[in-house]
């Protein structure tokens, strides 16, 4: 097995390349291996602790009296991050911004009624109910389709 490690100008972010002749356990392993040290994990806080939240576990991100809540299926953690830099760390993983101050998780969506003049209601899988801006009801008919 050859490795390779380069560094350059024009690497804005990591790069890896596994290139086999056909796919093998072996190759298989590692791409796992390195697809989870890359990715993505949010530090939610509830109280004193803090946890490592991945953003499959997301259901929806909200800011509330200036501060930025993760809702998952079960709890809430506040989020030191601000709503704009979560929407473009987030935008590879199917979230999409619903208003001025919320995000869903697209993969998190059960039901949507557009029985309300000019919006449209989120029904959340786990229950949770949102709305959609007017000004952003063109965004997630994108994000669905």
């Amino acid at each position: 097995m050859k490795i390779r490690y380069i560094i350059g100008d024009k690497y804005t972010e990591p790069e890896v390349h596994l290139c086999v002749k056909e796919k093998n356990r072996e190759a298989t392993e590692a791409y796992e291996a390195i697809e989870k040290l890359f990715e993505l994990r949010i530090i939610g806080y509830r109280g004193q602790e803090s946890e490592m939240l991945s953003p499959a576990q997301i259901v929806r991100i909200y800011s509330e009296n200036k501060k930025v809540f993760a809702r998952t299926a079960g709890d809430c953690y506040e989020v030191k991050d601000r709503l704009y830099v979560l929407e473009e760390q987030l935008a590879k993983q199917k979230f999409v911004r619903i208003s001025n101050s919320e995000l869903v998780n697209v993969q998190q969506i059960g039901k949507l009624d557009m029985s309300y003049a000019g919006t449209i209601q989120v029904r959340m899988k786990n229950g949770d109910v949102t709305y959609v801006s007017r000004r952003f009801v063109r965004k997630i008919k994108d994000a669905l389709c």
